[in-house]
């Protein structure tokens, strides 16, 4: 191999290993920001603190990173939030968690990842609020 195409595949090399490095480090960040998001949450929820609980329970639903299981949690944590202040009466919390949960699934929407799913289950919850509303004269 001459030197002018050796000195190439050496730095595409070096740029892969830097992109490669740059994309593991923002994966962690995620991943760990997802983590200590539903753990937030969590703790909210045991406070009966529920915008805040709802707050990070969004931002775990936005932490998207391959393989990770904190955006799915914190989707879940939002569904549960928003069915729970439902049954208890609770409609602002309810409509909170529920749009707060439709706006994080569509806005971690990829190729790689449909969220539809969660829309529609957002999209359920709200019918639900406003069907009751309606029925109640609100």
């Amino acid at each position: 191999m001459n030197a002018p195409r050796a000195r190439a595949a050496f730095l595409a090399a070096l740029l892969l290993a830097g992109l490669a490095v740059v994309l593991s480090v923002v994966v962690a960040r995620e991943t760990s920001i997802g983590e200590n998001e539903v753990a937030a949450a969590d703790k909210d929820v045991a406070k009966g603190n529920w915008p805040a609980a709802i707050a990070h329970a969004r931002s775990a639903a936005e932490a998207l990173t391959p393989t990770s299981p904190w955006p799915e949690r914190g989707l879940r944590r939002l569904e549960s939030i928003g069915r729970d202040a439902a049954a208890r009466g609770d409609e602002s919390t309810a409509r909170l968690a529920y749009a707060s949960m439709r706006t994080a699934a569509l806005e971690t929407r990829s190729l790689g990842s449909d969220r539809s799913d969660w829309v529609a289950r957002a999209d359920e919850g709200l019918s639900r609020l406003a069907a009751t509303a309606a029925g109640s004269g609100h």
